[in-house]
């Protein structure tokens, strides 16, 4: 059997009283692309901390291609391939559009300069940013600060990237290029961890869709099993469609 990719065994998070993932089994194979949905307050965001090194865990087990992970700082993880994008955009605001690419880029100590600012250029041509790469970050709309975001993630060259509601108040227009970028990177080969409320990104992008509800993992299959399943009705999607 193969190793997975991503591996989550008994993870458990408690904020005092409230326990927000109780005990989450979840293992992730190689170029998947795992769609994260679940009411507000559900976990979804608590989990990708804690795989992301932003949140430690209170129980249970990661391992990343067999190797434990639990408990290491996100510059580490994302050194060993994991990236992560967040709901509300961090950019480095009072630095250009290129410098906060080069921040990653030049990260590990082991790339040059020249080949980091390379690197940068050609991401920022992939996703529509080139013509900005001397302007502040600070300048950009918020679905431009997005776009820089998914860039600076891909600078790092990442194996899992999490996207923590990249969608979120941006164009239609813009929308359906990031689902072509972000069908692309899978399709290249790097596993995406998807969290949205866009259930028409979700079911068009994720082949599979994990559901949570009050930090248990209440469905896990195939956007058609989703949604028809009684409890993912009940729970969440009754009430998107209601």
């Amino acid at each position: 059997m193969t190793t997975p990719q991503l591996e989550i065994s008994g993870l458990i998070k408690r904020f005092g009283g409230l326990t927000a993932l109780n005990s989450v089994d979840l293992s992730i194979g190689q170029g998947e692309l795992v769609g994260l949905i679940g009411p507000n307050g559900s976990g979804k965001t608590t989990l990708l901390n804690i795989v992301s090194g932003y949140y430690p865990a209170d129980g249970g087990t990661i391992r990343h291609s067999g190797t434990s992970v639990l408990g290491k700082a996100p510059h580490q993880l994302a050194r060993q391939g994991i990236g992560r994008s967040f709901q509300i955009t961090k950019l480095f605001k009072r630095l250009t559009v290129l410098e906060n690419m080069l921040v990653a880029g030049l990260s590990d100590g082991t790339t040059s300069r020249a080949a980091a600012t390379e690197r940068a250029m050609g991401l920022l041509a992939d996703l529509r940013l080139e013509r900005l790469a001397h302007e502040r970050a600070a300048s950009l709309s918020g679905g431009q600060g997005k776009l820089l975001e998914f860039a600076r993630v891909m600078m790092l060259e990442p194996e899992i990237i999490l996207l923590d509601e990249p969608f979120g108040g941006v164009h239609p227009e813009l929308k359906r290029f990031m689902h072509e970028r972000i069908a692309a990177w899978n399709a290249a080969g790097v596993t995406i961890i998807l969290i949205s409320h866009d259930m028409g990104s979700i079911f068009e992008l994720c082949a599979r869709v994990v559901t949570l509800s009050y930090g248990d993992i209440i469905c896990d299959g195939t956007p058609d099993e989703t949604r028809n399943d009684p409890a993912v009705l009940d729970a969440y999607l009754g009430e998107q469609h209601g």
